[in-house]
């Protein structure tokens, strides 16, 4: 259901900033979608912007970001979804790395000590010292 006027205002804010975004409510997943639609689409298509669990002028605020962002030039939001993606994963597998180093590096070491790998001397075969 698209909303075109709120008691906050937050519909009329946001055409103010562009009059392609829109702004409705999902009462599948109980939360308010601000999308982009183009003159050519119909009501009901359109690209999603964000979505959002209250309505109030914090949506305005996120989506003027949003809508400068967009507009410098050389800017791609693909790109900066790919670097959070990144920066979201190297967080997770240094938290993993912080629970587990320890436990991995023990067990290693055991290993290493059951094979006889733990010899404070190397081996070199013959036909790579000659």
């Amino acid at each position: 259901m698209q909303i075109d006027d709120d008691v906050v205002g937050v519909a009329s804010a946001l055409n103010e900033i562009d009059s392609h975004i829109r702004l409705r409510y999902s009462e599948a997943g109980g939360y308010y979608v601000c999308y982009w639609l183009p003159d050519e689409m119909e009501e009901g298509d359109g690209y999603l912007i964000f979505t959002a669990q209250e309505l109030d002028h914090r949506i305005v605020h996120h989506m003027r970001e949003v809508y400068q962002r967009c507009n410098q030039p050389g800017y791609s939001f693909a790109a900066e979804l790919d670097k959070a993606e990144e920066e979201a994963k190297k967080a997770k597998d240094a938290a993993w790395e912080q629970e587990h180093g320890e436990l991995h590096e023990r067990l290693a070491h055991a290993l290493r000590k059951d094979a006889g790998y733990d010899q404070r001397r190397i081996f070199v075969p013959e036909d790579v010292a000659a």
